[in-house]
């Protein structure tokens, strides 16, 4: 055995390396199964060892398939599948410059040339390619010592689409300031094939058929997204749950102590049951063969003894083994140690109790010092704000993570999962009445949990791996806009409310989960765009001006909805309104500095009353003042009747007439200049004759389209982003697809098949007028083709995500509405770039109406078509309303609202369903 050893392990490494494998262990989720292999001082094999649950088992291998180093190892260690996490036990030197660097652990299938390794690493595209990074500076290792020093690094492969085959995993130190790979070392391994349920009741041959299951209940994405919520925005919400799951910790601790105690009375029960069972055998044989030897001789008193037992004997092993296997007292007690003792009887070392405190002093420290930074006339340095910031948001996850551990930590979601199991066990086949204990012990098979139970199990471990990640993603953040929406739009956060706005009013909500579909629980589907918080409807923290002649200024809980701004002083509850809701409508919204603070906003009431609120920062403000504006258009006369009256009076403001900060007011299409625009008609037949779309856009004149928008390259600009309408090289297309979907849409002009509506954009694809206003303040060097893939992404992210560089357009939302009137494709496209609103609410004049209506951008840009003169009939492209979706617009209307289908074609009407059918059916 251990001649094998040596020649199943292929082992290689660069000379004089900073990096050296010492050990290698492949375990399972639980560790409770592992293979070890130890190398020596040589790095030839020393040890391979199998090791499941106290016990060794034999090692296995397999031919190796490689003929390059067949020779040398003939054979391939087998790895089963479900131990897929391993742990490199390594040594480490630091070298110069060694903190800049990172360390890429790539897992492959089956490639061990050196060159091809280097491949991978630099682009890990492909299915069977996975990368770990670990960024060098966040390593536990001394810079001081010039020694090895020995690490241990955890990492997994995807045991689904890593399985019968060889696998290699290799070690690369990238540097990311010069784009270079350095190879340290790799090692292979095979890992069998994933046994399905069929193959694993063929090996084992011991079970009869599962007992039939009842019917499996579905449940929806609102269901898991409820249940897996981690949401650490400040206000009312998150402090009532902070509330609950301290008044929850005696009740759990309780819960448990009394759990323990029943079990201990069954055991004692148990003991009993053994003790009289044995006295009742006696008593039996006493008074049967009391006046009978030959009853005796019979072999009665073993007969009896042996058929009694019988009664018991199933029942007390089952029973057994579910004290010793599934509910154990040891994982009670340990379960139960991860409960805190409850606030009045905490002492003051518990661990739980000085995170509380620690949470308590830094949101204190955090709105005292908001309150001095945002009354300071000079500005403070951001460095300082997002220092500040981080702290109390890493306090509040902190805090909330360790409440959330009463019930989610190691031993109760391990117990969780073994009672899962239990639930479904079936009985031995050859002892009918014994559970299947075996199948039991095997940690692979699922297929004794239910799918729903599967489902919770997947979801919690990612929402753990995701919680962790969130954490990770606030120690990393650069800016405090980078912070704000890293916290707002969150995916572990769950407000409940519809997603999507659809013909049907479907909702995101009810889409059924399946065990093939569990990621949709984090996915980002509401992504990090203004577009999607909530039109009209917003929430938050605001300092608010109060008083008159000693004013001051206080922090409130500020609802908008339904048309109505409420204000609560109780800002941790949010529970006691300070006054009655202000109309929005019957109100102006106006942008203020009011003295020395700054990011301030102000409502005037139709009574004459001001009110002076102060967001955190001026992208809050912005966001304030949008959602203000869509809320006051929201008119509802009704209410408005019933508060104020019909009549109106001297001075005050007629319903529906709204007030904005807008140099101009804002345009209310359907008037008479709007009724002088009609929709575009293209006559020309030759308008599709280019040959391709990558001519067709290299064509457009003074475009710029011949080279990459970004970087200025000439070389394999191929690639158009259908949303901005901007045409890029390879390279910047990667980086474009790196920033996120709900960003850059980005589409291959040579490999991809278009829409007619996005086949017709294409040909307003122009780089130059698009570099003219998001690159108007860039005042530093750009990139160029040779800049290298980080200064690339950082370039792209900050010009598109950030929008640092980006014009700043007054009355954006105003041009929106003004070019969508005029049909200027590329009027729009800036407006929208530059931060319109896609999903804002207008009012219109329909021609058969007195009365204005209020209607989405969407459903007014299907009024504003494009025409082409085919051979055949004239075809409409509804072109602006394809650039709304394509840049995050949801607010579609209905095309079954009363007023929906007036003045709108058929087309207009049959495009406007497809829309809303592919924005909720995932398309």
């Amino acid at each position: 055995m251990d001649h094998l050893s040596k020649i199943a392990f292929p082992y290689y490494q660069v000379s004089k390396a900073n990096v050296s494998l010492n050990k290698l262990f492949f375990t399972g989720q639980d560790d409770a199964e592992s293979i070890r292999v130890s190398l020596r001082e040589d790095k030839s094999v020393g040890e391979i060892c199998h090791q499941r649950s106290e016990s060794h088992e034999a090692i296995s291998y397999i031919e190796n398939v490689d003929e390059s180093e067949k020779s040398t190892y003939p054979l391939l260690i087998k790895v089963d599948p479900h131990l897929n996490k391993f742990k490199l036990h390594v040594s480490i030197k630091t070298t110069a410059g060694f903190r800049d660097r990172n360390l890429l652990i790539v897992k492959s299938s089956g490639v061990n040339d050196v060159s091809t390794l280097r491949e991978l690493a630099s682009d890990a595209t492909g299915s069977t390619i996975d990368v770990s990074k670990l960024m060098c500076k966040n390593l536990p290792i001394e810079d001081s010592v010039s020694e090895f020093q020995k690490l241990i690094i955890n990492d997994s492969f995807d045991s689904t689409t890593m399985n019968d085959k060889k696998i290699s995993i290799s070690l690369w130190e990238h540097d990311p300031s010069s784009e270079e790979y350095s190879y340290l070392l790799h090692f292979s391994v095979w890992v069998n094939k994933l046994a399905t349920v069929k193959d694993h009741k063929e090996e084992t041959n011991t079970t009869t058929t599962p007992q039939t299951k009842p019917e499996s209940k579905s449940f929806s994405l609102g269901d898991f997204r409820r249940e897996f919520s981690f949401s650490i925005e400040d206000g009312p919400e998150f402090r009532k749950h902070l509330s609950s799951l301290e008044e929850s910790i005696p009740k759990m601790r309780g819960n448990y102590l009394n759990l323990i105690e029943d079990f201990r009375v069954l055991e004692s029960s148990m003991r009993r049951v053994a003790s009289t069972k044995s006295k009742i055998v006696e008593g039996i044989n006493r008074v049967v063969g009391f006046n009978s030897q030959l009853i005796e001789a019979f072999g009665f008193k073993q007969d009896f003894q042996r058929a009694f037992v019988r009664l018991f004997e199933p029942f007390e092993k089952n029973l057994g083994f579910f004290f010793d296997q599934v509910c154990d007292s040891k994982a009670l007690t340990k379960v139960i140690d991860n409960v805190p003792l409850s606030q009045l009887e905490t002492t003051s070392q518990s661990e739980l109790l000085q995170i509380k405190k620690q949470f308590e002093a830094d949101s204190k420290e955090y709105y005292a010092w908001m309150n001095k930074y945002l009354a300071n006339e000079k500005e403070r340095p951001d460095s300082k704000l997002l220092s500040k910031r981080k702290k109390f948001e890493l306090s509040k996850f902190d805090y909330l993570n360790q409440l959330s551990k009463i019930s989610n930590n190691q031993y109760a979601n391990n117990l969780a999962e073994k009672l899962f199991k239990f639930m479904n066990l079936p009985y031995n086949k050859s002892h009918p009445k014994l559970m299947n204990f075996a199948m039991f012990s095997d940690s692979a098979n699922f297929d004794l949990i239910s799918p729903n139970y599967q489902i919770y199990l997947f979801a919690l471990t990612r929402f753990n791996s995701e919680k962790y990640q969130l954490r990770q993603k606030i120690e990393a953040c650069q800016s405090n806009e980078e912070l704000t929406n890293l916290i707002r739009h969150n995916s572990l956060s769950y407000s409940g409310s519809k997603i999507s706005t659809s013909s049907h009013d479907d909702n995101i909500d009810e889409f059924m989960i399946t065990t093939d579909n569990f990621d949709l629980i984090f996915a980002d589907v509401r992504p990090p765009n203004e577009s999607q918080t909530g039109d009209s409807d917003k929430s938050g923290i605001l300092f608010v001006l109060s008083g008159q002649k000693n004013s001051s200024w206080h922090k409130e809980w500020v609802v908008l909805k339904d048309g109505q701004l409420t204000e609560y002083s109780d800002w941790r509850k949010g529970k006691s309104p300070i006054s009655a809701p202000i109309e929005i409508a019957l109100s102006s919204v106006k942008v203020v500095n009011y003295h020395k603070r700054q990011y301030c906003f102000e409502i005037l009431t139709s009574s004459g009353v001001r009110h002076v609120f102060q967001a955190f920062d001026n992208d809050d403000r912005n966001k304030w003042v949008k959602a203000l504006h869509n809320a006051g258009q929201l008119v509802d006369t009704k209410r408005l009747e019933q508060r104020f009256g019909t009549t109106q009076k001297k001075g005050k403001k007629s319903l529906g007439k709204v007030l904005t900060d807008f140099t101009t007011k804002p345009i209310i299409p359907g008037d008479s200049y709007d009724k002088s625009v009609s929709p575009v008609s293209i006559v020309s037949r030759d308008l599709f004759a280019e040959s391709s779309h990558l001519s067709l856009v290299r064509n457009i004149p003074d475009s710029d389209n011949d080279m990459c928008i970004d970087c200025r390259s000439t070389e394999s600009v191929e690639w158009v982003s259908i949303n901005s309408l901007i045409c890029m090289c390879v390279n910047c297309a990667s980086c474009h697809r790196n920033i996120g979907s709900h960003i850059s849409k980005v589409r291959s002009l040579t490999l991809d098949n278009f829409s007619k509506e996005t086949e017709m954009l294409l040909r307003f694809v122009n780089n130059r007028r698009i570099n003219e206003f998001m690159e108007e303040n860039l005042s530093g060097p750009r990139i160029n083709a040779n800049t290298g893939h980080e200064a690339r992404l950082n370039f792209i992210r900050n010009k598109y995500y950030k929008k640092k560089y980006l014009v700043v357009l007054p009355d954006v939302n105003n041009l929106l509405i003004k070019s969508i009137q005029q049909i200027q494709v590329h009027d729009v496209i800036k407006a929208i770039l530059c931060g319109a609103d896609v999903n804002l609410n207008i009012q219109i004049k329909p021609s058969n109406k007195e009365e204005n209506t209020v209607v989405s951008i969407f459903e007014y840009s299907l009024r504003k078509f494009m025409e082409v003169d085919t051979d055949d009939a004239k075809v409409k492209y509804f072109v602006l309303s394809e650039l709304l979706v394509s840049n995050g617009c949801t607010n579609l209307g209905s095309p079954k609202s009363p007023n929906a289908n007036v003045g709108l074609s058929t087309e207009a009407i049959e495009y406007w369903k497809m829309k809303c059918v592919t924005l909720n059916g995932f398309s």
